[in-house]
């Protein structure tokens, strides 16, 4: 789990997970019934080993599979990322120079190929889950 916890949080965030996050996002995801069904856990550990991957299942499961497990699971790390204290830099305004323009310019420019990339993926999870139902 700590690996899952490592992988969301460098996607997100760009850090590895802090320890009590990692614990908070093992209970949340026990409490909330987050279980993934047997393809989507396929898919989603097939994901958490490679962030390009990561990030074209995140941009996947937000556009076809919505209210779908995975997309809930990458929402609640997010949420408590956001929340901890030792990221609270990440979410505040800071003056950006030069070089961090330009990474964001690059990610936004290869947005629409990890959408084309990730579709297949957010169509895969969201028939899983429908055979879970």
């Amino acid at each position: 789990m700590n690996r899952e916890c490592d992988a969301l949080a460098l996607h997100l965030v760009g850090r590895r997970c802090p320890g009590e996050v990692a614990e908070r996002y093992v209970r949340a995801a026990s409490d909330l019934g987050l279980r993934l069904s047997r393809g989507e856990q396929a898919i989603w550990n097939a994901a958490c080993r490679s962030r390009v991957v990561l990030a074209c299942l995140d941009a996947g499961v937000a556009l076809w599979d919505r209210e779908g497990m995975a997309r809930r699971r990458l929402l609640v790390m997010f949420a408590l990322l956001e929340a901890s204290p030792d990221n609270a830099d990440r979410f505040l305004f800071a003056p950006r120079g030069l070089t961090d323009h330009a990474r964001t310019l690059a990610r936004c420019l290869l947005f629409p190929f990890a959408v084309l990339a990730g579709t297949p993926l957010g169509i895969a999870c969201r028939l899983a889950s429908r055979r879970r139902r």
